[in-house]
């Protein structure tokens, strides 16, 4: 199983140049020597004030994305798009509920909450706030920056608290429907045909100080 360490800090991140890498790199429906390198990071800040909660970095070597997609939970994954998705829980317990993330070049999102492909719910079913995102794109690429408050986590996951102890589930993708690209994984997924909606597939992602 793919390992992620998620460093937990007490200040906001300012710099991922030094925050660990996870590569997408794993084309299990073939199409690698096609694919732009990506890779996906994440900081767990405890700041003690509203700033508290997870932020996720994905970047992609893709100087040109293609984004058409305008509407807020449309189908981003037809565009370029970068995605993770995740769950946390306590120890001990067993849930397979997890939150995906799709974000094209835009910076237009797709948020849902469920166990599978099917039943999904929308944040504000769950009396949650959007997500705050920006997207950058520059000569090497492009990223997309992701906040996820505490308090919306501990929320939507029915946690007391977010700590080392917390286990945490998760995988970063990389896609483009429209353009017939790869679909790319950090944790590999084992299916006939690509589902990135497969959480039994996820890697663990270990928090640590």
């Amino acid at each position: 199983m793919k390992q992620y360490y998620l460093k937990m800090t007490d200040t906001v991140p300012s710099d991922w140049s030094c925050v660990e890498r996870a590569n997408v790199d794993s084309y299990v429906w073939g199409g690698a020597e096609r694919a732009y390198k990506t890779y996906g990071q994440l900081i767990y800040a405890k700041t003690g004030d509203e700033k508290t909660g997870l932020y996720i970095h994905l970047f992609c070597e893709e100087k040109h994305p293609v984004s058409k997609e305008k509407q807020l939970d449309g189908m981003v994954c037809m565009d370029s798009c970068m995605e993770f998705f995740f769950g946390m829980h306590e120890a001990g317990v067993e849930d397979l509920r997890y939150l995906n993330i799709e974000s094209n070049s835009l910076g237009v999102t797709f948020m849902s909450f469920g166990e599978g492909r099917h039943g999904r719910v929308f944040l504000d079913a769950l009396g949650i706030e959007r997500f705050p995102v920006s997207v950058n794109i520059g000569e090497d690429g492009w990223e997309v920056f992701v906040f996820v408050p505490e308090n919306s986590i501990k929320k939507i996951f029915g946690l007391s608290d977010v700590n080392e102890n917390t286990v945490v589930m998760g995988n970063f993708y990389k896609c483009d429907e429209n353009a017939n690209a790869p679909f790319g994984s950090w944790a590999p997924i084992v299916a006939p045909a690509p589902d990135f909606h497969r959480p039994e597939y996820f890697g663990k992602i270990i928090i640590t100080k």
